[in-house]
């Protein structure tokens, strides 16, 4: 019968350990994992903040004219509105600080363990590229600082008793709808996020599209491609939001102003989230090591003759030991969970809604499969790292010594993939063609495990 206990034993021991990586700082932006909507300490906060900037105008829907209506609700809101504005960039620049100095400060000890270890294998000189780390997001965090990416430019006002009738024709009235299927009124913010990144060549034009649904939180973020490394703080363009309320004369004003306000802080939580130019939050920064080790490693000579399959097994497996020893096994999963099931490049917010309302809006985009299965293989590049780790998680460094030793010590190149089995079978004691099939399925099990308990 084939030893699992070990592992699991391992499991159980790890789970105990206190995991680096919250759900928080893992979230697609982190004002939307930072629960600040449920946190009434953020709103008696707000008098403190200076003023976001610029007046904000007040739009009747109905008639495109400005809003002069006696309204409470309107009034409150429009006087807040700037203050939460500030509230959340203010937080949003805080806690990216102290992400990206967490990643900076762990990101150097990651990079010594990792160097130490290629070494010892015969990858000799390796080193991170420090002259691209993080640059764009630094672009980023200094336009932040500086003055804030969105722009309130207009609160546009629907009074819900005189939306009886169809809607005009005009351009507030693109952005609010009766939801065929619930029959209830529905809201939407679109915004259009543009950089222009002067290279030696031409000048670098990125366009990014965001929507939000302003009642379900569902979106989509849609960008043609990533920003060079070129980019400053002074190539992006401010972002102008036209922000659309919904108010009754018969419903309660403080009962509205409080749901009102609640919403405003989880759909911008959701929306205000520059760093989605580089990568999604929940992968941001967490693959640049095993990347630079496989490209470096790609110029280098090696005993190996199956160096496609190879390169990119053993360099994310150096990786992976790495992460263990640093931060545990669980911030493997987490990844792969994330990339496999949480890293749509089109959702934004809690799932995708492309919102295409009106006739001449065909956007499309992916969304997240959280049905799909997953599926590793030995034979496949990208999932094989997992019988390693497996290897390590019940060996440790009686599987690493052995596998070193073996590699180099070569003396003529050798199909890496048979002699990664051989190691196998002797660290395990079992045929390799016995051990990786329950190696797979115990990694399988693990991960899911995982997933279920991160509700991912």
């Amino acid at each position: 019968m084939f030893p699992f206990g070990r592992f699991g034993s391992l499991i159980a021991l790890t789970l105990g350990v206190s995991f680096l990586f919250s759900e928080y700082a893992h979230s697609q932006s982190p004002l939307s994992g930072a629960g600040i909507q449920d946190d009434p300490d953020f709103f008696v906060a707000l008098e403190a903040y200076v003023r976001y900037g610029g007046d904000i105008k007040v739009i009747d829907g109905l008639t495109g004219n400005t809003y002069h209506r006696d309204n409470r609700v309107v009034k409150t809101i429009h006087s807040n509105f700037p203050k939460i504005m500030g509230g959340l960039h203010r937080l949003l620049l805080d806690l990216e600080i102290k992400y990206m100095n967490f990643y900076l400060e762990t990101g150097g000890a990651h990079e010594r363990e990792l160097i130490a270890l290629a070494e010892s294998f015969g990858i000799r000189n390796f080193k991170m590229n420090r002259d691209n780390w993080m640059v764009r997001e630094q672009a980023i965090l200094t336009r932040l600082s500086k003055e804030p990416f969105f722009q309130i430019k207009e609160l546009v006002v629907w009074e819900k008793e005189e939306m009886n009738g169809s809607l005009p024709d005009n351009k507030w009235a693109k952005h609010v709808r009766r939801n065929p299927e619930t029959n209830e009124w529905e809201r939407r913010v679109l915004t259009d996020w543009r950089v222009f990144v002067p290279t030696e060549w031409r000048t670098v034009f990125i366009h990014k599209q965001q929507g939000l649904n302003l009642e379900t939180n569902e979106g989509f973020h849609i960008i043609d491609f990533g920003l060079p490394n070129q980019t400053r703080a002074e190539h992006f363009k401010e972002v102008l939001v036209s922000y659309p309320i919904i108010v009754s004369r018969r419903e309660d004003a403080d009962a509205q102003i409080e749901r009102l306000q609640y919403q405003i802080v989880e759909n911008l939580s959701h929306l205000y989230d520059p760093f989605t130019w580089v990568a999604r939050r929940s992968t941001r920064f967490r693959e640049a090591f095993s990347s630079e080790l496989k490209n470096y490693f790609a110029e280098r000579k090696y005993k190996v003759k199956d160096r496609d399959w190879f390169d990119r097994v053993f360099c994310h497996f150096l990786n992976d030991v790495v992460v263990v020893k640093i931060h545990g096994f669980e911030e493997v999963y987490d990844l792969f969970v994330d990339q496999q099931f949480g890293n749509s490049k089109n959702t934004l917010g809690e799932e995708l809604d492309l919102l295409n309302w009106r006739s001449d809006e065909k956007r499309e985009g992916e969304g997240v499969n959280k049905n799909k299965k997953i599926y590793i293989s030995y034979d496949k590049q990208w999932t094989a790292r997992f019988v390693l780790l497996d290897a390590y998680l019940r060996y440790g460094d009686k599987f690493i010594d052995r596998l070193r030793e073996r590699l180099t010590g070569l003396r003529s190149k050798v199909v890496a993939k048979e002699l990664i089995k051989e190691v196998l079978a002797e660290v395990s004691g079992y045929p390799a063609d016995k051990y990786i099939p329950a190696a797979i399925k115990a990694q399988k099990v693990g991960i899911e495990k995982y997933r279920e308990k991160a509700g991912k």
